[in-house]
């Protein structure tokens, strides 16, 4: 059988950051940030739901003997993120306090290509399938979107009663070649479900931008003395030698 891993995952810690950034001083304290960070994460998800949120990062740290808690919300909408004069982030802060009983910081960050995060796309494409409409044609217009910002390699399965079909299947779109085991490729992932009237769509949606490496190798490499004299003394003949008589 396959063995199958997360791409984000796969690539923490080598060519990609945490999402989650806190130090526990004990074991006990880990597993309350960690309990903690998933459920901000799921309050966020009902909270903000089909706002074009892209990533969510969770700082937690003891500053003087004070918990401070920071929330990084990356979107490509942030008109509905914080609404008009920020009415719905201070709602939104609110509700984050009467929750889970602490103050949390939220900053608010826009995206320039959103049709390069796997997360909206495959929100993009959950809402319009919950709307009953074709899931190929669906399918096919978003990866235009996504080819059309110069994604490299995209991948969307879509999976369960297709067209309300009686048998369950899963069907698989593809453009590109399929980089999933080298590490220095930057590949974005992401599952969601769709609640159709005739069951829930599993969609998976993969987007390779390219690798991370080869444009910091190629900026950073200096030309050496060899290159500047053979580029230098190309098609010349060498000098001849004089003697003294």
């Amino acid at each position: 059988m396959w063995q199958k891993v997360d791409p984000r995952g796969f690539r923490t810690g080598i060519v990609k950051g945490w999402v989650s950034e806190y130090f526990a001083p004990t074991k006990q304290k880990s597993v309350e940030y960690m309990t903690q960070d998933l459920k901000v994460r799921n309050f966020i998800d009902k909270f903000y739901r089909y706002c074009g949120i892209s990533k969510v990062v969770f700082r937690k740290g003891e500053v003087a003997d004070k918990v401070k808690n920071d929330i990084l919300i990356f979107t490509a909408k942030p008109a509905l993120v914080l609404w008009k004069e920020g009415k719905k982030l201070e709602e939104f802060k609110k509700a984050l306090k009467k929750q889970f009983g602490e103050d949390f910081d939220v900053i608010v960050k826009e995206i320039s290509r959103p049709e390069l995060s796997a997360r909206i796309m495959g929100e993009y494409i959950t809402s319009q399938l919950e709307r009953r409409m074709p899931y190929r044609r669906v399918i096919k217009s978003s990866i235009e979107r996504i080819t059309s910002k110069w994604a490299k390699w995209v991948k969307i399965l879509i999976a369960g009663r297709l067209n309300g079909a009686e048998m369950a299947r899963r069907e698989t779109f593809k453009e590109g070649r399929i980089p999933l085991q080298t590490l220095r490729a930057d590949i974005d992932y992401h599952y969601t479900t769709a609640v159709t009237k005739y069951g829930i769509l599993g969609v998976k949606v993969w987007i390779y931008k390219g690798d991370i490496d080869d444009n910091k190798k190629r900026s950073s490499k200096k030309p050496s003395n060899k290159t500047q004299v053979r580029k230098n003394t190309r098609g010349r003949k060498p000098a001849k030698k004089t003697t003294d008589n």
